[in-house]
């Protein structure tokens, strides 16, 4: 017997994430340093969608659209050294990553 797999759909891990805003070339806006033009928010939150449009337009920016990444969020500067810290020993780089987490304690 064969199992039919084409219907596959993704499951998003947790219920928040952010948005950046993907050029139609697919790069995201961003500085030179790398942090990108990102605003925390539920999927499809339309006030948070509204607030990002509207910000990327008062940068003059006309095309594009916004782009969701699931399970991401914020970071500070301070944060993503602490990460990366946390990463070369091994540990889960981020603390509230709380899927990662659990999925570390049933190995």
């Amino acid at each position: 017997m064969k199992l039919n797999t084409n219907r596959k759909s993704f499951v998003e891990e947790v219920p928040y994430g952010v948005y950046v805003w993907e050029m139609p070339n697919g790069q995201w806006i961003g500085d030179e340093d790398g942090n990108f033009l990102n605003i925390a928010a539920m999927k499809g939150d339309p006030k948070r969608l509204q607030q990002l449009k509207d910000t990327v337009r008062s940068y003059g920016i006309t095309e594009g659209k916004p782009f969701y990444l699931s399970g991401h969020r914020q970071v500070t500067d301070e944060e993503y050294e602490d990460q990366k810290r946390r990463m070369q020993f091994g540990l889960v780089p981020d603390e509230l990553d709380i899927p990662a987490l659990m999925e570390e304690e049933t190995r």
